[in-house]
């Protein structure tokens, strides 16, 4: 069978037209080998949207939009036809969303699935949402900064006012004036401290002498405690043996013995009797005085001289016994006695009043210890004169005996002077 040419004609502007309406639904999205359901979205702001928008769920493309309009009611909110592939039911409570798909803000509309079991049909509205842009984005993070960077600069030229009212020249000059006492302040604070480090310095070892003197007191307040106790126990006890009456009747004794003393008193100053006699007159003073005297030349004649007054025969056996003087003591050249006072752990000055007085007082260092002396004699007699007198003040003091200035016992010394 022949086709006549215009039959081939017609056949190829027929397929030619196919092939235009397919390519004009393919460039638009269409497939129209394809079943689609359409749903009704209703936008006030479709933020650029055009047909042919993708839509997708979860990513993956499911269908386009199809047509935008106005609504019919002049409202001026947009319709947005939105054509899904039938193998996509959409469930009830699905919203379509435009959002942007990139950074230079092409659009997709963004399905998100509800969780109904109902689905919606043909020509069925769905919710809608927008998405903000980028710009809209921006501006709600900068806009709380905007607003708080507007206080602060409010707030700073608040500041900056006050600032300046306090920073006039009459404020200027008072800061200058406070700075520069608060300059004189610290120079006499300064002052003050190396006053007070250097008095500390000098008086240190007066301190130091002092401490040492209170640990002592404390110490035999402590060995006595003992004793104290004892004597208060006994007081107590006196007190509680004592009867009130008793008391009555002893001081109404002393009261008839401190009249009749009186009366006594009165006598002798009367000058009745012997003894008041002996007060006013000075006669019997005189000779006792005399006499006292006459005895202490004797005592010292018979001290240097016992042989003319002592003179003992034992049985008349022809042998004379005579009492001899004490023993005598030489005075040795290497041999030196010395008062000793105390010793201690620190440096006491010689000045100090812990000496009580005594201006010969002498240190030695022996180890780590200070040892202080209040005398120092080759003579044994003239150094125990030394030690009765210091003895008044310092009962603890003892004698020392040194050879070659090495310190030997007392009794070795005196048996070398006594040869």
């Amino acid at each position: 069978m022949k086709i006549s040419k215009t039959s081939k004609i017609g056949i190829v502007l027929a397929i030619s037209f196919m092939v235009l309406v397919w390519g004009i639904n393919f460039l638009k999205g269409r497939d129209i080998f394809r079943t689609e359901k359409v749903y009704i979205a209703r936008y006030k702001n479709v933020g650029g949207l055009e047909a042919s928008t993708v839509v997708q769920l979860n990513g993956l493309k499911i269908g386009y939009v199809r047509e935008i309009y106005f609504a019919d009611d002049l409202s001026g909110d947009l319709i947005v036809k939105i054509a899904v592939f039938n193998k996509f039911p959409l469930p009830v409570g699905t919203t379509a969303e435009i959002a942007n798909s990139d950074l230079l803000g092409s659009k997709v509309v963004k399905l998100s699935l509800g969780k109904s079991s109902q689905f919606y049909q043909h020509n069925d509205t769905i919710k809608t949402k927008i998405e903000s842009d980028l710009m809209s984005q921006v501006t709600e993070q900068i806009a709380p900064i905007k607003a708080k960077a507007e206080r602060l600069i409010v707030s700073l030229d608040s500041i900056v006012s006050g600032v300046s009212l306090l920073l006039n020249s009459e404020s200027r000059r008072n800061i200058e004036m406070s700075i520069k006492q608060i300059s004189l302040t610290m120079e006499n604070l300064e002052q003050i401290s190396s006053d007070l480090s250097i008095v500390v310095g000098t008086q240190k070892t007066n301190l130091s002498a002092s401490l040492i003197n209170l640990k002592e007191l404390t110490e035999n307040l402590n060995n006595d405690s003992k004793a104290l106790g004892k004597i208060l126990n006994n007081f107590s006890a006196i007190s509680d043996s004592i009867n009130p009456s008793e008391l009555n009747s002893i001081i109404t004794h002393l009261n008839k013995s401190t009249v009749g003393l009186e009366m006594v008193l009165s006598n002798i100053n009367n000058s009745n009797g012997t003894l008041g006699l002996l007060v006013k007159d000075s006669t019997l003073y005189n000779q006792l005085t005399a006499s006292g005297e006459n005895l202490n030349r004797l005592l010292l004649d018979l001290k240097t001289n016992p042989h003319r007054y002592l003179k003992i025969s034992a049985f008349d056996f022809g042998k004379e016994i005579y009492l001899a003087p004490g023993p005598k003591y030489k005075t040795i050249e290497n041999i030196d006695f010395k008062v000793f006072l105390f010793s201690s752990t620190v440096k006491i000055p010689l000045e100090s009043s812990v000496f009580q007085g005594i201006k010969d007082a002498k240190e030695s260092m022996d180890g780590s210890k200070f040892l202080y002396f209040a005398g120092e004699d080759k003579s044994y007699d003239k150094i125990r004169i030394i030690l009765n007198k210091v003895q008044l003040s310092f009962p603890q003091a003892t004698l020392k005996a040194y050879q070659n200035k090495d310190e030997i016992s007392l009794k070795k010394a005196l048996k070398i002077c006594s040869k």
